[in-house]
């Protein structure tokens, strides 16, 4: 039986991309305005502080904690526009909850799209 895009070899990759960019200079905001919300209710003091959190939420998730859509949904947001989403959820033993993250790779830099608590139990 086919497999819907995408597979857990096009998963693994994004996720270890998402990290390689992390690890070579910080992420982009697609939505800057979203952010503060989001960070506020992770008690992220700092959107600086974000970078470092998301590279170490990175090495928890698997593709087998893939949420989103198959295939990927498109982003709207002005600056990602037509991009591919990957959202994730998972339970995160550094914050101790399970937690979303969405994000895009746009020319080789990080898109930080959304992190938060997950708004939906895993069955």
């Amino acid at each position: 039986m086919y497999e819907k895009r995408p597979s857990n070899r096009e998963l693994l990759k994004r996720i270890t991309e998402a990290k390689i960019s992390l690890r070579a200079q910080n992420g982009l905001f697609a939505n800057p305005a979203k952010v503060l919300g989001e960070l506020n209710e992770l008690d992220v003091g700092d959107s600086s502080e974000i970078w470092e959190l998301i590279k170490e939420l990175l090495e928890e998730i698997a593709p087998k904690d893939y949420s989103g859509s198959r295939p990927p949904q498109k982003s709207y947001e002005k600056t990602i526009a037509g991009l591919e989403l990957f959202a994730f959820s998972w339970w995160s033993k550094k914050l101790g909850k399970e937690m979303y993250i969405k994000f895009t790779l746009k020319s080789g830099r990080y898109c930080y799209v959304s992190l938060h608590q997950s708004r939906v139990k895993k069955r």
